[in-house]
């Protein structure tokens, strides 16, 4: 070993690391294990393995049941410090990686500016055709899946607003342009807790979006799919990405909520 890493190493502490490594067994799938067992995992004597699980357990992080040393939920602090300083894009960008690949559309999170949805994070799957919404993009809200749930996430007052005000135009013949056909689709929506929309931005296209909640329960961003909708339809689509999104988004919403 070089002399600079042995350096290195010397300033480790070791009860520290096998500590760590005590909670990253625990985690990896050995919800319950005796101290004998976290002494062979770990490669150390009984009674160190004692003092990292007594140490633990004083800290909150392992309880302690009968012969059984488990987890506890304070161990979650740990990984939602790191989430809590991260911005939502950034925090949300593995759960879109993850619903590109496996469901092979592209996958945004878009939130509300005025009348407009921007695109503040997306992913996009190796296909030669796909729909190319670059970051920032500003689309009508009232004409997008994605702006969809965020008006319907909206107060009453603030909906009303934006319903007395906004611009709405025939972007295809399927785009719906009448405030009152548009309040009692988003009421719809607001009790769905998701929106499909078919070819009302561009024909053709299609879309299937989920609100994401903070703390308060505020809807604060949209999560969903945009893709070429060919021969599937509305059925189709709430049968296949709506319930990988609503998981996708329970789980961003557990981070956003422990924040």
């Amino acid at each position: 070993m070089p002399q600079a890493e042995t350096a290195k190493k010397d300033e480790l502490l070791e009860s520290l690391s096998k500590g760590l490594a005590l909670l990253r067994l625990l985690g990896a799938g050995a919800e319950r294990l005796t101290m004998q067992e976290v002494a062979d995992q770990l490669d150390v004597t009984r009674a160190a393995a004692r003092r990292l699980l007594l140490t633990l357990e004083h800290n909150g992080y392992v309880a302690q049941d009968g012969r059984h040393f488990a987890l506890t939920p304070r161990v979650m602090e740990l990984g939602y410090a790191y989430f809590a300083s991260m911005s939502l894009p950034q925090m949300a960008r593995p759960y879109l990686q993850q619903l590109c690949e496996t469901q092979g559309e592209s996958c945004s999170l878009g939130v509300l500016d005025a009348e407009s949805v921007v695109l503040v994070a997306r992913e996009e799957p190796r296909q030669l055709l796909r729909v190319d919404m670059a970051l920032g993009r500003r689309m009508p809200a009232y004409a997008h899946s994605l702006g969809r749930v965020l008006l319907a996430g909206l107060e009453d007052t603030a909906l009303e607003a934006y319903l007395a005000g906004a611009t709405l135009r025939k972007l295809t013949p399927f785009t719906v342009s009448s405030r009152t056909t548009l309040a009692r689709t988003l009421r719809q929506v607001r009790a769905d807790g998701y929106c499909v929309l078919v070819s009302e931005l561009v024909d053709g296209y299609a879309g299937i979006s989920v609100p994401l909640r903070d703390q308060a329960g505020k809807v604060v961003a949209g999560l969903g799919f945009s893709m070429v909708l060919g021969s599937r339809d509305r059925a189709y689509l709430e049968a296949r990405f709506l319930a990988p999104l609503r998981e996708a988004a329970a789980r961003i919403e557990a981070i956003l909520q422990a924040r």
